[in-house]
Protein backbone atom coordinates (compact mmCIF):
# COMPACT_ATOMS: atom_id res chain seq x y z
CA UNK A 1 0.00 0.00 0.00
CA UNK A 2 1.54 3.37 -0.62
CA UNK A 3 -0.04 6.60 1.00
CA UNK A 4 0.86 9.67 2.76
CA UNK A 5 2.00 10.95 6.20
CA UNK A 6 -1.15 13.19 6.39
CA UNK A 7 -3.62 10.06 5.33
CA UNK A 8 -2.26 8.09 8.69
CA UNK A 9 -1.16 10.87 11.05
CA UNK A 10 -2.14 14.30 12.29
CA UNK A 11 1.29 16.18 13.70
CA UNK A 12 1.49 18.06 16.10
CA UNK A 13 4.66 19.78 17.90
CA UNK A 14 5.74 18.39 21.58
CA UNK A 15 5.41 20.49 24.42
CA UNK A 16 6.97 23.73 24.78
CA UNK A 17 6.89 23.59 28.82
CA UNK A 18 10.03 21.81 28.11
CA UNK A 19 12.07 23.55 25.62
CA UNK A 20 14.33 24.86 28.11
CA UNK A 21 15.35 21.66 30.63
CA UNK A 22 17.34 23.25 33.28
CA UNK A 23 14.30 23.33 35.67
CA UNK A 24 14.13 20.07 35.57
CA UNK A 25 17.76 19.67 37.34
CA UNK A 26 17.42 17.54 39.96
CA UNK A 27 13.72 16.20 39.29
CA UNK A 28 14.44 12.90 38.34
CA UNK A 29 11.67 10.03 37.86
CA UNK A 30 10.05 7.38 36.29
CA UNK A 31 8.59 9.09 32.98
CA UNK A 32 10.39 9.51 29.97
CA UNK A 33 11.30 12.86 28.01
CA UNK A 34 12.12 12.78 24.19
CA UNK A 35 14.03 15.37 22.75
CA UNK A 36 15.99 15.98 19.35
CA UNK A 37 18.73 13.86 19.75
CA UNK A 38 19.51 11.41 17.21
CA UNK A 39 19.95 8.52 19.73
CA UNK A 40 18.66 5.94 22.15
CA UNK A 41 15.14 6.64 20.45
CA UNK A 42 15.32 10.20 21.30
CA UNK A 43 15.52 10.51 25.19
CA UNK A 44 16.58 12.69 26.76
CA UNK A 45 16.20 11.91 30.48
CA UNK A 46 13.75 10.20 32.59
CA UNK A 47 11.83 12.79 34.83
CA UNK A 48 9.18 13.34 37.73
CA UNK A 49 6.79 14.90 35.04
CA UNK A 50 3.11 13.54 34.03
CA UNK A 51 3.06 11.92 30.37
CA UNK A 52 1.11 13.78 27.79
CA UNK A 53 1.32 11.47 24.67
CA UNK A 54 -0.17 7.57 24.30
CA UNK A 55 1.53 5.24 22.55
CA UNK A 56 2.26 4.05 20.39
CA UNK A 57 3.53 7.36 18.01
CA UNK A 58 6.41 8.39 16.11
CA UNK A 59 8.42 11.56 17.15
CA UNK A 60 10.44 13.24 14.24
CA UNK A 61 13.13 15.99 15.33
CA UNK A 62 12.43 19.49 13.32
CA UNK A 63 15.55 20.98 14.40
CA UNK A 64 19.01 19.35 15.94
CA UNK A 65 19.10 15.19 14.72
CA UNK A 66 16.84 16.41 11.98
CA UNK A 67 14.78 13.60 10.95
CA UNK A 68 16.23 11.02 13.11
CA UNK A 69 12.38 9.36 13.38
CA UNK A 70 11.95 7.36 16.49
CA UNK A 71 8.50 4.84 17.17
CA UNK A 72 7.82 5.38 20.75
CA UNK A 73 6.05 2.64 22.41
CA UNK A 74 5.87 4.07 25.90
CA UNK A 75 3.87 6.86 26.61
CA UNK A 76 6.01 9.79 27.15
CA UNK A 77 6.02 13.66 27.04
CA UNK A 78 8.01 14.93 24.23
CA UNK A 79 9.80 18.91 23.79
CA UNK A 80 8.99 21.22 21.11
CA UNK A 81 12.17 20.32 19.36
CA UNK A 82 10.12 17.51 17.78
CA UNK A 83 7.40 16.83 15.38
CA UNK A 84 4.87 14.28 16.97
CA UNK A 85 2.88 11.85 14.66
CA UNK A 86 -0.43 10.64 16.36
CA UNK A 87 -1.75 8.06 14.30
CA UNK A 88 -5.51 9.23 13.02
CA UNK A 89 -6.55 5.49 13.48
CA UNK A 90 -4.71 2.14 14.71
CA UNK A 91 -1.15 1.13 13.57
CA UNK A 92 0.27 -1.90 14.39
CA UNK A 93 4.01 -1.39 15.82
CA UNK A 94 5.19 -3.49 12.69
CA UNK A 95 3.64 -0.39 10.65
CA UNK A 96 4.93 2.40 12.52
CA UNK A 97 9.00 1.25 12.14
CA UNK A 98 8.60 0.91 8.43
CA UNK A 99 7.26 4.41 8.73
CA UNK A 100 9.38 5.77 11.04
CA UNK A 101 12.40 3.84 8.86
CA UNK A 102 11.45 5.71 5.62
CA UNK A 103 11.31 8.71 7.36
CA UNK A 104 14.86 8.51 8.16
CA UNK A 105 15.90 7.58 4.78
CA UNK A 106 14.95 11.10 3.52
CA UNK A 107 16.92 13.12 6.76
CA UNK A 108 19.48 14.36 4.18
CA UNK A 109 17.02 16.67 2.24
CA UNK A 110 17.01 18.51 5.70
CA UNK A 111 19.69 20.48 7.33
CA UNK A 112 19.85 23.36 10.52
CA UNK A 113 18.61 25.97 7.60
CA UNK A 114 16.05 23.83 5.87
CA UNK A 115 14.33 22.15 8.86
CA UNK A 116 11.03 19.78 8.99
CA UNK A 117 7.74 21.03 9.30
CA UNK A 118 3.94 19.76 9.70
CA UNK A 119 3.80 20.85 6.13
CA UNK A 120 6.70 19.51 4.63
CA UNK A 121 6.20 15.97 6.23
CA UNK A 122 2.48 15.60 5.51
CA UNK A 123 3.36 15.09 1.74
CA UNK A 124 6.09 12.03 2.12
CA UNK A 125 4.47 8.93 0.48
CA UNK A 126 5.21 5.98 2.36
CA UNK A 127 5.00 2.55 1.23
CA UNK A 128 3.55 0.10 3.83
CA UNK A 129 4.29 -3.74 3.48
CA UNK A 130 2.97 -6.81 5.33
CA UNK A 131 5.40 -8.81 7.13
CA UNK A 132 4.86 -11.93 9.07
CA UNK A 133 7.30 -10.13 11.63
CA UNK A 134 6.11 -10.02 15.81
CA UNK A 135 7.79 -7.07 16.99
CA UNK A 136 6.44 -8.52 20.22
CA UNK A 137 8.47 -12.00 19.77
CA UNK A 138 11.46 -10.18 17.98
CA UNK A 139 12.46 -8.48 21.27
CA UNK A 140 11.54 -11.56 23.28
CA UNK A 141 14.91 -13.15 21.67
CA UNK A 142 17.25 -9.97 22.55
CA UNK A 143 15.62 -8.49 26.18
CA UNK A 144 16.67 -9.87 29.43
CA UNK A 145 13.92 -11.55 31.53
CA UNK A 146 11.85 -9.50 34.25
CA UNK A 147 12.99 -10.06 37.61
CA UNK A 148 10.62 -10.09 40.61
CA UNK A 149 10.47 -6.39 41.67
CA UNK A 150 12.03 -6.44 45.50
CA UNK A 151 9.82 -4.77 48.19
CA UNK A 152 11.79 -2.63 49.80
CA UNK A 153 12.01 -2.31 53.43
CA UNK A 154 9.72 0.36 55.73
CA UNK A 155 11.73 2.30 57.94
CA UNK A 156 14.84 0.94 56.88
CA UNK A 157 17.28 3.00 58.79
CA UNK A 158 19.53 4.89 56.95
CA UNK A 159 23.47 6.76 57.74
CA UNK A 160 24.69 8.95 54.89
CA UNK A 161 28.16 8.14 54.39
CA UNK A 162 31.39 10.21 52.92
CA UNK A 163 32.09 8.47 49.42
CA UNK A 164 35.77 8.28 50.95
CA UNK A 165 35.25 6.18 53.51
CA UNK A 166 33.80 3.51 50.66
CA UNK A 167 36.19 3.86 47.94
CA UNK A 168 39.60 4.75 47.37
CA UNK A 169 40.01 7.47 44.67
CA UNK A 170 42.63 7.66 41.64
CA UNK A 171 42.92 9.82 39.48
CA UNK A 172 45.03 8.37 35.97
CA UNK A 173 47.23 10.56 32.92
CA UNK A 174 46.58 9.33 29.18
CA UNK A 175 47.41 10.34 25.90
CA UNK A 176 44.54 11.57 23.37
CA UNK A 177 43.05 8.68 21.23
CA UNK A 178 44.51 10.56 18.13
CA UNK A 179 48.00 9.58 19.51
CA UNK A 180 47.39 5.72 19.95
CA UNK A 181 47.02 3.31 17.97
CA UNK A 182 43.33 2.41 17.58
CA UNK A 183 43.94 -0.82 15.81
CA UNK A 184 43.67 -3.27 19.49
CA UNK A 185 41.07 -4.19 22.22
CA UNK A 186 41.72 -2.49 25.19
CA UNK A 187 38.54 0.27 26.07
CA UNK A 188 39.61 4.21 25.80
CA UNK A 189 36.68 5.97 28.28
CA UNK A 190 35.95 9.25 28.30
CA UNK A 191 33.49 11.52 29.45
CA UNK A 192 31.13 10.79 27.12
CA UNK A 193 27.62 9.27 28.45
CA UNK A 194 26.86 6.62 25.80
CA UNK A 195 28.58 3.08 25.45
CA UNK A 196 29.56 2.97 29.02
CA UNK A 197 31.87 6.11 28.42
CA UNK A 198 34.02 3.88 25.92
CA UNK A 199 34.65 5.78 22.65
CA UNK A 200 37.38 3.88 21.34
CA UNK A 201 39.96 0.50 21.42
CA UNK A 202 42.74 0.99 21.22
CA UNK A 203 46.81 -1.39 20.75
CA UNK A 204 47.96 0.22 24.01
CA UNK A 205 48.36 -1.06 27.36
CA UNK A 206 45.89 -0.35 29.91
CA UNK A 207 46.05 2.40 32.76
CA UNK A 208 43.36 1.31 34.86
CA UNK A 209 41.96 -2.19 36.27
CA UNK A 210 38.32 -3.42 35.62
CA UNK A 211 36.07 -4.18 37.90
CA UNK A 212 36.12 -0.43 39.65
CA UNK A 213 34.09 2.85 38.69
CA UNK A 214 34.89 5.85 36.43
CA UNK A 215 32.87 8.98 37.57
CA UNK A 216 33.56 11.95 34.41
CA UNK A 217 35.05 15.11 36.28
CA UNK A 218 34.62 16.72 32.62
CA UNK A 219 32.06 16.41 29.71
CA UNK A 220 29.34 14.78 30.91
CA UNK A 221 29.88 15.64 34.65
CA UNK A 222 28.58 13.21 36.93
CA UNK A 223 28.15 10.34 34.37
CA UNK A 224 29.33 7.04 36.07
CA UNK A 225 29.84 4.11 35.27
CA UNK A 226 30.98 0.38 35.99
CA UNK A 227 33.94 -0.71 33.96
CA UNK A 228 34.37 -4.55 33.72
CA UNK A 229 37.84 -4.91 31.88
CA UNK A 230 40.84 -3.17 31.91
CA UNK A 231 40.53 0.03 30.51
CA UNK A 232 42.69 3.52 29.61
CA UNK A 233 41.43 6.53 30.38
CA UNK A 234 42.62 10.32 31.17
CA UNK A 235 42.25 12.47 34.57
CA UNK A 236 38.97 14.09 32.93
CA UNK A 237 37.73 10.47 34.74
CA UNK A 238 37.73 9.97 38.64
CA UNK A 239 38.66 5.97 39.05
CA UNK A 240 36.97 4.36 41.93
CA UNK A 241 37.66 1.18 43.94
CA UNK A 242 35.96 -0.28 46.17
CA UNK A 243 37.53 -0.68 49.90
CA UNK A 244 37.99 -4.01 51.33
CA UNK A 245 36.73 -7.01 49.81
CA UNK A 246 35.49 -6.86 45.98
CA UNK A 247 31.55 -6.95 46.01
CA UNK A 248 30.13 -5.73 42.27
CA UNK A 249 26.67 -5.44 43.70
CA UNK A 250 27.83 -2.67 46.33
CA UNK A 251 29.90 -0.99 43.49
CA UNK A 252 26.71 -0.61 41.57
CA UNK A 253 25.00 0.71 44.66
CA UNK A 254 27.30 3.30 45.22
CA UNK A 255 27.35 3.96 41.11
CA UNK A 256 23.95 4.53 40.92
CA UNK A 257 23.69 6.68 44.02
CA UNK A 258 26.76 8.93 42.46
CA UNK A 259 24.77 9.20 39.52
CA UNK A 260 21.85 10.53 40.49
CA UNK A 261 23.43 13.36 42.48
CA UNK A 262 25.07 14.42 38.96
CA UNK A 263 22.29 17.08 38.25
CA UNK A 264 24.24 19.90 40.30
CA UNK A 265 27.41 19.72 37.63
CA UNK A 266 27.26 20.53 34.23
CA UNK A 267 30.17 22.66 31.49
CA UNK A 268 29.93 25.68 33.29
CA UNK A 269 30.12 23.82 36.78
CA UNK A 270 32.79 20.90 36.85
CA UNK A 271 32.61 18.23 38.95
CA UNK A 272 35.96 18.51 40.53
CA UNK A 273 37.42 15.58 42.45
CA UNK A 274 36.72 17.97 45.59
CA UNK A 275 33.12 17.84 44.79
CA UNK A 276 33.06 14.21 44.25
CA UNK A 277 34.75 13.30 47.57
CA UNK A 278 32.15 15.58 49.69
CA UNK A 279 29.11 13.19 48.30
CA UNK A 280 27.26 11.48 50.49
CA UNK A 281 26.06 7.88 50.14
CA UNK A 282 22.64 6.80 52.01
CA UNK A 283 24.31 3.24 53.47
CA UNK A 284 21.14 1.09 54.94
CA UNK A 285 21.71 -0.20 58.55
CA UNK A 286 21.01 -3.15 60.10
CA UNK A 287 20.14 -2.90 63.46
CA UNK A 288 23.71 -3.75 64.91
CA UNK A 289 24.61 -0.20 63.11
CA UNK A 290 26.84 -2.14 60.41
CA UNK A 291 26.17 -1.87 56.45
CA UNK A 292 23.36 -4.06 55.25
CA UNK A 293 25.52 -5.29 52.27
CA UNK A 294 23.01 -8.41 51.73
CA UNK A 295 20.06 -6.00 51.79
CA UNK A 296 22.05 -4.00 48.89
CA UNK A 297 22.69 -7.37 47.63
CA UNK A 298 19.38 -8.05 47.15
CA UNK A 299 17.91 -4.66 45.48
CA UNK A 300 20.77 -4.85 43.05
CA UNK A 301 20.47 -8.13 41.84
CA UNK A 302 16.69 -7.87 41.33
CA UNK A 303 17.06 -5.04 39.06
CA UNK A 304 15.95 -5.87 35.15
CA UNK A 305 19.03 -7.24 33.31
CA UNK A 306 21.10 -7.74 36.34
CA UNK A 307 21.29 -11.86 35.33
CA UNK A 308 22.45 -11.17 31.99
CA UNK A 309 25.72 -8.72 33.38
CA UNK A 310 26.70 -11.37 36.40
CA UNK A 311 28.63 -13.70 34.04
CA UNK A 312 30.91 -10.84 33.63
CA UNK A 313 31.12 -9.51 37.32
Amino acid sequence: MITTIEKLFNIVYGQREYHNKERLDGTEGDNILISSSGEDNGLFGFFDIKSKFKAPFITCPSTGSIGEAFVQNIDCSVDDNCLVLIPKEKISLEELYQISFQIRQDKWRYRYGRQITPAKLNKKKIRIEKFNISYEEYLKKFLPQKNNSLEIKENTKIKLIPLPKLCDFERKSALPQNAMNLDGNIPYVTTSSKDNGVSNFVNEESNSKGKCLTVALNGSCGQTFFQIDNFITSGDNAVLKLKGEYNPSLLFYIGFQIYRQRWGFNYYRKLSEKRLRNFMIPMPLKSNGEYDIEYIQKIVQSRYGFNKLQQYL
